[in-house]
C-alpha cells in the first residue's frame, strides 16, 4: 500500500475526529517531526505504529483494515457513515 495514500487518509482521520497531531505523535512515541514524515509518506508506518493509531484514533478493526490496506477505500465516504 501507498505510504501517502495511508498518510492521507490518516491525516483525514484526525482532522474529523479533531485530534492534536502533537497528542498522535506522543502516544505514538515518536517526535512531532516523524509523524508528519510519516503522514505525508516520506517515512512508512511500522506494524506497531499501525496498532497504535488503531486505538488512537479509535478505529473498529474493519474500519482499520480498510484505512490500511485497501487502496481502494474511499475514506471520505465511509467516515460520514461511521
Amino acid at each position: 500500500m501507498n505510504s501517502y495514500i495511508i498518510g492521507d487518509r490518516i491525516k483525514k482521520i484526525i482532522y474529523i475526529k479533531d485530534i492534536k497531531r502533537i497528542y498522535v505523535a506522543m502516544k505514538l512515541g515518536m517526535s512531532y517531526n516523524t509523524l508528519t514524515k510519516k503522514l505525508q509518506g516520506k517515512r512508512e508506518f511500522s506494524y506497531i505504529e499501525i496498532c497504535k493509531l488503531k486505538d488512537i484514533l479509535e478505529l473498529s478493526d474493519e474500519l482499520a483494515i480498510k484505512v490500511f490496506f485497501d487502496p481502494n477505500f474511499d475514506i471520505e465516504k465511509n467516515l460520514l457513515i461511521s
